[in-house]
């Protein structure tokens, strides 16, 4: 009895652990912009690169209704954790985006809460600090320091250009998920510097991005943060791009069809930054006998599709 007994309960831990862990992709999808609807020629062009931004998520999702946009980031105390769930729970991604408009501090410091409670399972940030130093202070600056403390990290603010071109990182273990973007050149950004090499998706360069010191790299146009790294494994995993040039009308059409599938890839996948490892249970044995002398058996668990989650020297 007690051998039967031990059994099922192998049994059920090899079925909870192989079938507990498969990744949705993405269904709920919660877009926050900075604040829409402006006459000023600049700013409307702003607004209509925010529209062809929801319009690529939307386009790859089941039900194109499940991506939600407020356009409120500009003003004060704008969102709050209720911000973050929806009646039949939690959003599965959110995007934030700005350009050429100031994100309110008051809600830099809710999305830093969100970074590091997971609010959500992945969030993705399309920011830049366009077009002065007002901007920079507060959107790269701030985001930089919500970036930090809400998944323990340690990036600082780098140099900005205008037009440079840019390189995916053919070492991310993320760069195949990217190729069809083909993301070559920015518009107005700031890049990222002291980045763990592994989490490095572009560099502002069309070279290997600069060596900052051991293990990490300055000048950095897109990072990743995996949920294992996020907050010791308790944040969300994060997708950080430092420009939201390749939404606007003048250069739309080489990118559209080709963002949203790319990020979804490389943030739902079984071996995406959001993936849950994919395990496989077996035994060396396809019955036990009860009342006989040879009634071992070993349980193998393997993980099938982990991903490197750290840089190595």
């Amino acid at each position: 009895m007690k051998s039967g007994i031990f059994l099922s309960r192998l049994l059920l831990s090899a079925f909870l652990l192989g079938g507990s862990v498969s990744q949705a992709v993405a269904q709920k999808i919660l877009l926050l912009t900075t604040n829409a609807a402006s006459t000023s020629d600049e700013l409307a062009e702003v607004d209509a690169a925010y529209d062809n931004l929801q319009n690529e998520f939307a386009s790859v999702l089941a039900n194109p209704e499940e991506i939600t946009r407020l356009s409120v980031l500009g003003h004060p105390d704008a969102i709050s954790a209720e911000t973050f769930n929806t009646p039949t729970g939690p959003y599965d991604m959110v995007i934030v985006a700005n350009a050429n408009r100031i994100i309110d501090p008051s809600n830099w410091q809710v999305l830093e809460q969100a970074l590091a409670n997971r609010w959500a399972e992945a969030m993705v940030f399309f920011v830049d600090g366009c077009c002065d130093e007002a901007s920079l202070e507060g959107n790269i600056d701030v985001m930089i320091g919500a970036l930090n403390t809400g998944t323990m990290s340690e990036f600082s603010r780098g140099i900005s250009e205008v037009g440079s071109e840019i390189s995916l990182n053919p070492d991310s273990p993320y760069a195949l998920a990217f190729e069809s973007v083909g993301i070559q050149q920015g518009g107005r950004f700031t890049l990222i510097d002291s980045v763990p090499q592994l989490n490095v998706l572009y560099s502002g360069t069309m070279s290997i991005p600069q060596v900052a010191q051991l293990g990490s790299s300055n000048m950095v146009y897109g990072l990743t943060i995996p949920k294992a790294q996020s907050n010791g494994g308790l944040g969300a995993c994060v997708f950080v791009m430092m420009d939201t040039f390749f939404f606007f009308e003048n250069v739309w059409a080489q990118y559209q069809g080709k963002i949203a599938p790319a990020f979804l890839d490389a943030a739902t996948s079984a071996t995406g930054a959001c993936g849950v490892p994919e395990v496989s249970a077996s035994f060396d044995k396809s019955d036990l006998h009860l009342g006989t002398g040879d009634n071992g058996a070993t349980l193998t668990i393997s993980l099938l599709n982990v991903t490197p989650m750290t840089s190595t020297t």
